[in-house]
């Protein structure tokens, strides 16, 4: 049965990770960026949560919304750079089932792990426990190890394909793989190259030099 999913990327903005990171509250609204068009191919329901909400304030909005699952996303911080791996924290028994296979998504891909646990209930969070849906907070790395950082940063899409794969599944759809047209389609209507280029040829060095020009210069002026 479909439902509605409240997303809750970390609101914490002074949370700052190891070799340029950048915040928590930064990378885990870019992962929940990246997990959002696969929501929207499957026709997956969802709220995302604004940046600046405060945790009472999300809590409100996926209590009133109905919401059929509160999944919070975050990064771990505490490890001492010798940590890394997943954790998922529950409330509730559908938390940790959920939580499960959030981590088991996450660990199929290779994710280093020296965890002595990936799950945990967590009965003292306020969003785990004052939400009416069931809930679960996922860690999806440390952000103070360098192995921690290196998955979190460069494998995002591969993460956000994997966590989107588990909700879409739970919420009883099918997962669409994005194709290489959609790609396509999308650079064209941006302007990085014009509506009759052929895609079905393999990409020269002169157009590949052209792609990245363009973007750089897109990049400067804020587009």
């Amino acid at each position: 049965m479909s439902k509605i999913w409240y997303l809750s990327p970390s609101c914490q903005g002074t949370n700052v990770g190891i070799n340029g990171y950048g915040t928590e509250q930064e990378q885990m609204y870019l992962l929940a960026d990246a997990i959002i068009p696969h929501l929207d191919r499957a026709g997956v329901s969802f709220i995302l949560a604004d940046r600046d909400a405060s945790l009472s304030r999300r809590v409100t909005e996926s209590n009133g919304a109905g919401a059929g699952f509160h999944l919070c996303l975050h990064s771990n911080a505490g490890g001492g750079g010798k940590a890394w791996g997943p954790v998922a924290l529950y409330y509730s028994s559908a938390g940790e089932a959920f939580g499960r296979k959030l981590v088991d998504a996450l660990l199929a891909l290779g994710q280093a792990n020296n965890r002595s646990y990936n799950l945990k209930q967590q009965q003292g969070l306020y969003e785990l426990r004052r939400t009416a849906a069931p809930a679960c907070l996922l860690e999806v790395d440390f952000h103070d190890s360098a192995v921690g950082v290196e998955f979190l940063t460069k494998r995002r899409g591969e993460i956000a394909e994997a966590i989107a794969k588990v909700i879409i599944e739970a919420d009883g759809k099918q997962f669409v793989p994005v194709t290489a047209g959609e790609y396509a389609d999308e650079a064209v209507r941006l302007g990085l190259f014009p509506p009759d280029t052929n895609w079905q040829t393999a990409m020269t060095c002169e157009a590949a030099a052209e792609l990245a020009v363009k973007l750089i210069h897109k990049m400067k002026r804020g587009e």
